[in-house]
């Protein structure tokens, strides 16, 4: 399928992330109703988050400062430490993995086709979740189209799954959450109306888009890994339609109860919380609707989340679900040897799952919001292990924050200047609108209620807790 304004979905299929209103599709994006708010469509994708023009900006800045570091890094190379002393055999190898490095980024931001995708938002005080980076998800790149026997022994376990889930499937939707390199979308049950990949790894998602239109990618790849330096991913048009969206599995735009089936695969062992998807997965499935879960259980015992047969079940059960059916496989985790023979791979016990929604839905630990009335008073601070990754050169977007409220289990996001100079103040002391009173001094000057609306953006987002004073 060519990837289309609003792809075979009509925009009824879509609510808006913000007030839940309809949205209308016009040739470049939808429209939501109510609150007027607009999702522009990039490469045949519509970005379904809360603030489409900063998460855009934000991945095509991601990129573009990975091509600068990391030719940046080349022209450094042999000039001083640690390089000067490395044979040049060696310095030959650092200079082909950081030119494909950069030739990667410049090949996805090549798919990010210029789009009409204004923030409705100060992009100053946005703090945008962009999903894996690109660094890691490159390898689900190569091995969902590359033929890989993983790919292929899980898309038939998972197709198994559908068939046992939905004996008869026509006229039933479902949805890959976390979609990823989009390898799975390929291999959909044939007899399925409908079938939805979203994924908020912007770049990686329109590879996908461009592979399941049928179309081959050339990926450089370091000679290390690949005596060729490069290698063609083959597209594949699936049997069906086949729609791609940016999109937060834990905030997706799925009208209540919309769909038939969600499918996910290597994700709850990696969400900051897995509860949060549950309720996700739960809201949007049609009753009696099926989740399918695969994934490893994890080798630390002492992890909060741990998804083997019984403390899985036990999750799906607390969180309205009923288990139906679980199978323990081992099965290898990105082993792409087969174009990169070099590689090294894990070789887990993976648990599928099928579950059926039943019952209601754990609710939503309330986390207590600060009173709009004394947000001045409030004291904000930090979750454990909050740090910001600071590029010197960075300007509004290029600022990596990340936190760790779930232990083991990093949260991060994408913030401004100006954003990072905000939470940078934040010391667990001073006040918002100490903070804030600071901020309005500094050059260039800031609108104080614009500062304090910021914190309260930051508090609901889960960037910062906060306490009284």
């Amino acid at each position: 399928m060519a990837g289309g304004a609003d792809g075979d979905l009509p925009a009824s299929c879509w609510r808006c992330v913000e007030c839940r209103g309809a949205l209308v599709a016009d040739p470049t994006g939808l429209d939501c109703l109510g609150c007027g708010r607009r999702y522009p469509v990039v490469g045949g994708i519509p970005l379904l988050v809360r603030n489409p023009g900063g998460y855009l900006r934000a991945q095509r800045a991601a990129l573009a400062a990975a091509v600068r570091e990391a030719r940046d890094a080349m022209a450094r190379l042999g000039r001083a430490e640690p390089h000067v002393d490395l044979p040049e055999v060696t310095l030959a190898r650092h200079r082909d993995v950081l030119d494909v490095e950069a030739r990667q980024a410049e090949l996805l931001l090549e798919l990010l086709a210029p789009a009409d995708a204004s923030s409705q938002e100060p992009a100053c005080l946005a703090a945008e979740r962009l999903g894996w980076s690109i660094d890691t998800l490159m390898p689900y790149l190569v091995r969902d189209w590359t033929g890989t026997a993983e790919l292929r022994t899980a898309s038939g376990l998972i197709g198994a799954a559908l068939h046992l889930a939905f004996p008869d499937p026509r006229g039933r939707s479902v949805a890959y959450a976390g979609c990823g390199a989009g390898g799975l979308l390929a291999h959909v049950p044939r007899g399925f109306a409908r079938a939805v990949g979203f994924d908020l790894a912007l770049p990686i998602v329109a590879a996908a888009r461009h592979l399941l239109d049928g179309a081959a990618l050339k990926l450089p790849l370091p000679r290390t890994l690949n005596a060729d330096g490069q290698v063609t991913l083959r597209g594949e048009a699936p049997g069906l339609p086949v729609q791609l969206v940016a999109m937060d599995a834990l905030e997706t735009a799925f009208p209540d109860g919309s769909i038939d089936g969600a499918v996910t695969m290597f994700l709850t062992d990696i969400l900051p919380d897995p509860c949060a998807l549950a309720r996700e997965v739960h809201r949007v499935l049609k009753d009696g609707g099926a989740w399918i879960n695969y994934g490893p259980s994890g080798n630390d015992l002492r992890a909060l989340w741990r998804f083997d047969a019984a403390e899985g079940v036990a999750f799906f059960a607390a969180n309205g679900f009923a288990v139906e059916y679980v199978e323990a496989r081992r099965g290898t985790n990105l082993d792409t040897s087969a174009v990169c023979p070099p590689v090294s791979f894990r070789s887990p016990i993976c648990y599928l799952t099928v579950a059926r929604k039943a019952g209601q839905a754990r609710p939503a630990r309330a986390r207590p919001a600060p009173p709009a009335a004394a947000l001045r008073e409030i004291v904000p601070v930090h979750f454990p292990g909050a740090r910001l990754i600071h590029r010197l050169e960075a300007t509004d977007g290029g600022i990596a924050f990340r936190h760790e409220r779930a232990p083991g289990r990093a949260e991060e996001w994408t913030v401004g200047v100006r954003a990072a100079r905000m939470l940078s103040l934040v010391d667990g002391k001073r006040t918002v609108g100490e903070i804030a009173h600071r901020l309005h001094r500094q050059d260039p000057a800031q609108p104080i209620e614009e500062l304090i609306a910021g914190f309260e953006r930051f508090f609901g987002q889960g960037l910062l807790g906060w306490r009284a004073e």
